[in-house]
């Protein structure tokens, strides 16, 4: 009775919302393509279907745009060699042997591009299948029509309702900013921790190249569809900032090593500590990707705030040599990259105007 009986999250973690918007997109996709082939009166409309089924299952945008190629021209290919065959076979050539000789350089093809694979189904298709009254040229023109029908449908549903990448991109830079602000807090609490130091290190590489992916797909995708950010932000320009502030992590690992666990927590762990929380409330405003509103504008308001705090307290710590000097000026490059993204990202409303 437990097994069958989910409770409303369980619900939701089963079959949430990408689940349901992919869902939308597929079947509106096939009714688009159903119905453009019942207008064209295609006699295998269903091909168009089954083209739709292949391109509007892809995840993002960019391997739909893929398959749709690689699915039409494979499509053209495979119509362009049945075409000869069949002149060679209105000459008096046997169809299984035409077929054998034409299918050897479209393997090949396949062998060498697999995405191209469809050429070989439409030379079956036009070859070896018996055709249907009327020309006999007909049926590879029908084949590519009926693929282009399929790969347009999906491909305009999928543009449409684009995945939504953009905020898959703030995300990632939110992930990356928690993963630098806890490791740059344990570099400066005195206690190294070389397990999660590593593991820590991973994340933030890991989020860097979510960020670039998703960066990508939402270039391609602007490309068609506008996608309207309320906000004054810039996403886009985070990615060199951030493996800066990824070097200066690594940079700092190497200072503070020099430093015996105690001056490092005395010396350095109250710094440690508000600049993780620092990355934390940055990565809390970028995490919650919703159009400016008040709490997350008073958040930013003390980010800002928190990075002119630390500057003050870096200029007025004594001065020191050695190991401790070489660690506050990481610490100081710390603080100027964030700065800089803060405002890169979030440019003042007088200069986003």
């Amino acid at each position: 009775m437990t097994a069958i009986t989910r409770t409303p999250p369980q619900a939701r973690a089963f079959f949430g919302a990408p689940e349901a918007r992919r869902l939308l997109r597929t079947l509106m996709s096939c009714t688009i393509s159903y119905g453009a082939a019942r207008l064209a009166t295609l006699p295998e409309g269903y091909w168009a279907l089954i083209t739709t089924l292949v391109v509007v299952t892809q995840p993002t945008l960019t391997q739909a745009v893929d398959i749709a190629r690689d699915q039409i021209i494979g499509a053209f290919i495979g119509a362009m060699a049945g075409v000869l065959g069949i002149v060679a076979m209105q000459r008096g050539a046997p169809p299984l042997a035409v077929f054998s000789i034409a299918l050897v350089p479209l393997a090949a093809l396949s062998a060498k591009r697999p995405a191209l694979r469809l050429a070989c189904v439409t030379l079956v298709i036009v070859v070896l299948i018996p055709a249907g009254p009327g020309s006999p040229f007909e049926r590879p023109m029908h084949r590519v029509l009926e693929i282009l029908i399929g790969a347009a449908s999906s491909f305009v549903v999928s543009a449409v309702w684009p995945n939504p990448t953009l905020k898959a991109a703030h995300r990632s830079v939110a992930d990356t900013l928690k993963s630098l602000g806890q490791l740059i807090g344990l570099y400066l609490s005195g206690e190294p921790n070389e397990a999660r130091a590593t593991r820590l290190e991973t994340q933030s590489t890991d989020a860097q190249k979510a960020l670039d992916d998703a960066l990508k797909e939402a270039e391609r995708e602007h490309v068609i569809v506008l996608v309207q950010d309320r906000r004054s932000d810039a996403i886009d320009k985070a990615a060199p900032f951030l493996r800066r502030l990824h070097g200066d992590a690594l940079f700092l690992a190497k200072a503070v090593s020099h430093l015996d666990r105690d001056t490092c927590a005395a010396r350095l762990g109250t710094t440690g500590r508000e600049l993780q929380a620092l990355f934390e409330t940055l990565a809390g405003v970028l995490a919650s990707n919703r159009p400016s509103n008040r709490q997350d504008d008073a958040k930013l308001a003390g980010a800002r705030s928190a990075v002119e705090d630390i500057k003050s307290m870096l200029a007025q710590q004594e001065a020191t040599h050695g190991a401790q000097a070489v660690a506050q000026f990481v610490i100081g490059l710390i603080v100027a990259d964030l700065d800089a993204l803060i405002a890169t990202i979030y440019p003042p409303k007088e200069s986003a105007a």
